[in-house]
């Protein structure tokens, strides 16, 4: 009888171990669930839960409406804040998701702060080294890349544009995507 009683003991702890080993894998499924489609439908749910306080304070001003005049107004409503959140929150939330490399963040500077304009080819190739790519009265250098966490970690590479006038002095900058893609 004793025997029985440990392998009863030992089968229940066996199991509880294996239950929660499930647990901790089905929990870190939920988790990732949540946080993808989450990120993917943000926008919507606050634009849904806008939409209903907005639905909230103006049903007692429309009460006295018919049943098809409420409901094109609450629908209406509630496309309007749908996609008012959506085309207004998706670039905010890719905004404040994207987190560029130290190359990028030291060409931006060069790029915003217009230091490289009024320079020569020669200055130019002196600070940042050959180009890339050399066109007609343009080099192109490489500025780095942003990575968006928000979609599972997305790169985009970026191109340092610089522009020379007819004198091979600086007139203009510009990051953008490599050309051709």
């Amino acid at each position: 009888m004793e025997n029985k009683k440990w392998l009863i003991i030992g089968f229940i702890i066996i199991s509880i171990l294996f239950i929660f080993k499930i647990g901790n894998v089905v929990i870190l499924d939920i988790l990732f669930f949540i946080w993808i489609f989450g990120t993917l439908f943000l926008p919507y749910i606050i634009g849904i839960v806008i939409s209903i306080i907005m639905v909230f304070f103006i049903r007692k001003k429309i009460k006295d409406k018919d049943k098809n005049s409420k409901i094109f107004i609450y629908t209406m409503i509630i496309i309007v804040s749908i996609m008012l959140c959506t085309n207004v929150g998706y670039p905010i939330m890719q905004y404040l998701s994207e987190k560029p490399d130290k190359v990028y963040t030291e060409m931006k500077e060069l790029n915003d702060s217009e230091k490289l304009i009024g320079l020569s080819k020669r200055e130019v190739m002196e600070l940042l080294g050959e180009p890339i790519n050399t066109r007609d009265n343009m080099y192109i250098y490489d500025a780095g890349t942003l990575t968006n966490y928000l979609f599972l970690g997305e790169r985009e590479s970026y191109d340092l544009f610089i522009w020379f006038d007819e004198n091979d002095i600086v007139k203009a900058t510009e990051i953008d995507l490599p050309l051709g893609g």
